[in-house]
């Protein structure tokens, strides 16, 4: 009678290290995601293996990654073929080698994805730093998402919420693109707000990203679109 169990109970290298130091003769078939794996035993020795198209060493290696599923034991099953000469031991040692390695890589990979989106961040509110400062005519400025989420924000801090900046923007946008196509003027491409204080400046950097600028009053209004444009260009390339 063959005996059953799951990989979270005994993992693969448990099985074969145990069925090796008990010199079995035996196979074991191991089911995961609807893959099936076979391990063959004899000798203290695995001495076959065989996972879809692959067999033998590269099998055991893969078989080595599985986490969860389950397995059956069937003592006193020959091996079908001879496709592993290397020693148990040295199976799980260049298996763990090799999944330590695929653990590395994808640690990599998870971190450059994260310095990516670090740097694109940091390269935005380096920009918007720089307008800041070489700008005599702009106060404030932003780069926010269509849908209001505000990607990089430099405003003054007068009781002036970036998040509000953000969603202010997304509702001017929606208001310009409707006034815009019901009054067939084309496509919306920027919007400016007066009042009593200041103006605010709202450009379209792409079809997902929006830049916002606030002026004070009195500012010339020329200078102030110069700015946001040449800045425009900038954001984009960083986008």
């Amino acid at each position: 009678m063959a005996m059953q169990g799951n990989l979270h109970v005994m993992t693969v290298a448990d099985l074969i290290q145990h069925n090796c130091q008990d010199r079995k003769t035996a196979r074991i078939v191991i089911e995961h995601n609807g893959d099936q794996g076979l391990l063959f035993f004899r000798d203290g020795a695995v001495v076959h293996a065989a996972l879809g198209e692959l067999q033998g060493e590269e099998a055991v290696y893969q078989l080595l990654s599985w986490h969860d599923g389950q397995f059956s034991l069937e003592v006193g099953v020959e091996p079908p073929l001879l496709s592993i000469s290397r020693s148990w031991s040295g199976l799980l040692l260049e298996g763990a080698r090799r999944l330590d390695e695929a653990d590395n890589s994808l640690s990599l990979i998870q971190e450059s994805k994260t310095m990516a989106t670090k740097k694109k961040s940091e390269l935005l509110a380096d920009a918007l730093a720089e307008l800041l400062s070489e700008s005599s005519d702009i106060e404030g400025a932003a780069v926010v998402g269509v849908d209001g989420l505000v990607y990089s924000a430099n405003v003054p801090q007068r009781a002036l919420d970036e998040n509000m900046v953000g969603a202010t923007a997304a509702a001017v946008l929606g208001l310009s693109k409707r006034s815009a196509n019901q009054l067939k003027r084309g496509n919306f491409h920027q919007t400016l707000i007066q009042a009593d204080e200041g103006n605010i400046i709202v450009v379209g950097l792409n079809e997902q990203t929006l830049f916002v600028g606030l002026t004070p009053k009195n500012v010339n209004l020329g200078m102030a679109f110069a700015e946001v444009r040449t800045m425009a260009g900038k954001l984009t390339q960083i986008l």
